[in-house]
């Protein structure tokens, strides 16, 4: 299968899955779910993996019945990548079954009321359990609680992540931190964490609320106790195995490696989810909070639009998405809507620049999908539509509304 495939030949090609991510501009995350099958690479990410592999890409997804000496066009490829695409969602509908199953075994009635209580946006404290830990989300405070750190120095733990990770305003404007303790170490005032970071920028994308960047981060974090609290020794964070396994004591680095459990995963995601809709609420915005990987995305290619004209899009430096949709940035206190669209009628890639209060277009271009030259005289709309994306499959649906009025 493709993701067997991926992981097998970055293996063989000497790849971590960082240094491979760096490779073709993605995030670590990306590549994780490709391998384990939780999404597939778009038709030109495909082309761009199996150059670096330096095979075809009828070897990498697998598919004996083409022949090696065939050119596989990208209409071939996406089909492939649909069929594959639609297998995963499948696939990861049934995990989430069993996941949800496990949870109510392991929580029981008491943590079915409080996740309830979550997705109704309930403004109290949640409760997230985390191994033998008892985490939870306090509304008024902003801050995730650790019943095996004291508040303050859990918040200290929650602000040194933050600061690490600054705000790319080009991507997302929420901010949001979970941290996953293994183990705490005291020596006289010093106090050293052994922790998992995991960091999600949220940001308006096809009409959601998601996350569009995010890194999980094993760390190591020292402190030394003052009388006016928590000041930070050092910060070491630790991507590569090997190096996990002589900096962090044994018993932890066997954990670390074995990565957390499906349910030790989902509390993260909910005190993140809990952070996303307090922002929400902050600035009065209704907003459906889903998965980045559950968002489905429409590419140029799906239009019958030439590989190269894409990259000859690419290459104009737009701020503007190559995929169709929408994504918001706030400009100096001012939201705006970059979208891109595909005109059927005069075969134009339109890019739009509109406010999000009233829709008014502030800049416009449009692209001939066939030369991928700038249209100079391409008529522009009185105003802009917001384009409003779907989950594709309700079956891969793991999504909560957040609703304030």
């Amino acid at each position: 299968m493709l993701n067997q495939n991926i992981k097998s030949l970055r293996k063989q090609k000497g790849y971590t899955q960082e240094t491979f991510a760096q490779e073709l501009n993605v995030v670590r995350q990306t590549v994780s779910k490709w391998e384990k099958g939780y999404s597939v690479p778009d038709a030109l990410m495909l082309e761009k993996i199996a150059e670096l592999f330096e095979v075809s890409v009828s070897e990498l997804l697998g598919e004996e019945e083409i022949k090696a000496d065939e050119k596989t066009d990208l209409e071939q490829i996406s089909e492939q990548l649909s069929l594959l695409n639609n297998q995963f969602a499948k696939e990861l509908a049934r995990k989430r079954r069993n996941r949800k199953i496990a949870l109510i075994v392991l929580a029981g009635i008491a943590a079915l009321a409080l996740i309830v209580a979550l997705i109704s946006v309930v403004p109290h404290a949640r409760v997230v359990s985390q191994k033998n830990q008892a985490y939870y989300w306090d509304s008024e405070s902003g801050q995730s609680v650790a019943n095996n750190l004291t508040v303050e120095l859990d918040q200290a733990v929650s602000d040194v992540i933050l600061e690490n990770h600054p705000v790319d305003a080009l991507l997302g404007e929420c901010p949001a931190e979970s941290h996953f303790v293994y183990g705490t170490e005291e020596t006289g005032d010093t106090v050293t964490i052994y922790l998992l970071e995991d960091y999600k920028l949220f940001g308006f994308h096809n009409g959601f609320f998601t996350n569009v960047s995010g890194a999980e981060t094993p760390v190591i974090l020292t402190f030394q106790k003052t009388e006016s609290g928590y000041h930070l020794l050092s910060r070491q964070a630790v991507q590569d195995a090997d190096k996990i396994k002589t900096v962090f004591p044994k018993r932890i680095a066997k954990e670390i490696l074995r990565g957390l459990s499906a349910v030790d995963q989902e509390q993260l995601w909910l005190n993140q989810f809990g952070q996303a809709a307090d922002y929400l609420g902050s600035i009065n915005r209704n907003a459906v909070i889903a998965r980045r990987e559950e968002i489905g995305f429409e590419f140029l290619s799906e239009h019958g639009i030439p590989t190269e004209v894409s990259n000859k899009i690419c290459e104009m430096g737009l701020v503007y998405d190559t995929t169709i949709g929408s994504h918001e940035l706030l400009e100096n206190g001012v939201r705006y809507v970059y979208q891109t669209e595909y005109d059927k009628r005069n075969d134009w890639v339109t890019f739009t620049k509109f406010t999000y209060d009233n829709n008014e277009i502030v800049e416009f271009i449009a692209v001939d999908a066939k030369t991928g030259e700038v249209v100079p005289d391409a008529t522009q709309p009185e105003k802009a539509t917001y384009y409003r994306g779907q989950i594709p499959n309700e079956s891969y649906q793991y999504t909560t509304v957040a609703y304030f009025q």
